[in-house]
Order: C-alpha cells, then structure tokens, then sequence
C-alpha cells in the first residue's frame, strides 16, 4: 500500500485535467464540444508545470485501434496504462515488480455533452508543435481553464485553475504544452505491464480519487 500512496502522489496533478482527458476517449456528443479522442496512433512530448508536480516532462501515447493509452511522467520507471477495452486504469510500477488495478466503472466511455459538468467555448486557433488545433475555455464543477484540441482529438495545450485551496492552502494550477507530436504505428508491447509483476486489484472508487480532474462527470 505504501507503493500506492507514493504512485498516487506522484500522478495525482500530473495526469488530472487535460492529459487525462485527452487519452481517455472522451467523446463529444454534439458540436459544442471538442472530440477528444485520437483518430490514428499518436505519442506526444509535453511540459508539464503545476503546482503539485513543479516543472516536468510527460510521455503519452494513444492507439485508438488497440484503445489503449499509455502515459508516463518524469524520469521514473512508473507508468500509467488506460485500457479502454477492458475498462481498466493499471499503474505499473516494474522497481516494485507491482502492477495496480482499477476497474474505471465506465469513466473511459464517458461522453461530453450537456451532462458532463464541463462548458466548452471556442475561443480561437493555434499552431503548437506544428500541428494545428482549436482554442476551448473550459469551465468545470472544480475550476477552469482552457485547451488547445486537434480535428483529430489531441490535446496539444492545457492549463487549469481549481475554485478553492488544496490541503496546503494553495490553489491548485497547471500548464501543459506539447512540444513533440509524431503519428505513425504503436508497438502492442508498449501497452502491456512486463510479464512476471505481481497485479493488485483496487476497488473502482479508487480512480476517481486518483484522477480529480474526473470529478463531477458522471458514469455514461
């Protein structure tokens, strides 16, 4: 359990908000919201600054075919797996020779639209990385801010600011900007936990804890 806490301290800010959503395969469900959901296979190299984290670097891959997302913050061996498929969130820790299971009880599925807590605007267009993508603001049931979205569903620019202090007093921020985006063909083997990790099953409460960006959007 020790393992755990140390993991969730370590991805609670890093992965909330944009970086999440933007490798959960969220779907819109009309035009008034951004798709965020890569189209074709993707990684993205971002910076990432909060005030949680400090200043680091995250590595994120999509593969829409396998619906499989892997997310890996800083310089650890530690990483994040999001199985869509399987409706699972797995934290891979190879040091520790753990992998921790959460069931996502339909949080990969969940769709934006009317229901989701979250407004979006549109509110112009950048070029970040090289690619293009258009500007949303974005209010949400804990705070706001704004992304930078592709047509084909990646997010390339995020920042957020909570509504109230966290345990220290300090209200919650970050910024994140993709400085490297390459499509083209994802190994499987980069989705999968090294053979012979012992797994750990979680129960689903616990992926809400660990991602509070999630909260207030409901189940599908």
């Amino acid at each position: 359990m020790t393992a755990l806490i140390e993991m969730r301290a370590r991805w609670r800010w890093g992965l909330a908000g944009f970086v999440l959503s933007a490798f959960a395969s969220a779907v819109a469900s009309a035009q008034a919201y951004p798709t965020i959901e890569p189209q074709r296979p993707v990684a993205v190299t971002y910076d990432l600054s909060s005030t949680e984290t400090g200043q680091m670097r995250i590595e994120a891959f999509a593969d829409p075919v396998q619906q499989v997302a892997r997310l890996q913050l800083g310089q650890g061996s530690d990483y994040l797996l999001l199985d869509r498929a399987t409706e699972r969130l797995m934290l891979v820790s190879p040091d520790k020779g753990l992998v921790f299971v959460v069931p996502s009880d339909g949080m990969l599925h969940r769709h934006l639209g009317p229901d989701s807590g979250l407004r979006f605007t549109r509110a112009g267009h950048r070029m970040i990385a090289g690619e293009g993508c258009t500007v949303w603001s974005v209010v949400g049931p804990s705070g706001s801010g704004e992304a930078c979205i592709t047509h084909d569903g990646v997010v390339l620019e995020g920042a957020g600011q909570g509504d109230r202090p966290d345990d220290n007093g300090q209200i919650p921020s970050g910024h994140l900007l993709a400085v490297a985006v390459s499509y083209a063909p994802l190994p499987p083997s980069l989705f999968a936990p090294p053979p012979g990790l012992q797994e750990v099953d979680l129960p689903p409460s616990l992926f809400r804890a660990m991602i509070p960006g999630l909260a207030g959007i409901p189940n599908p």
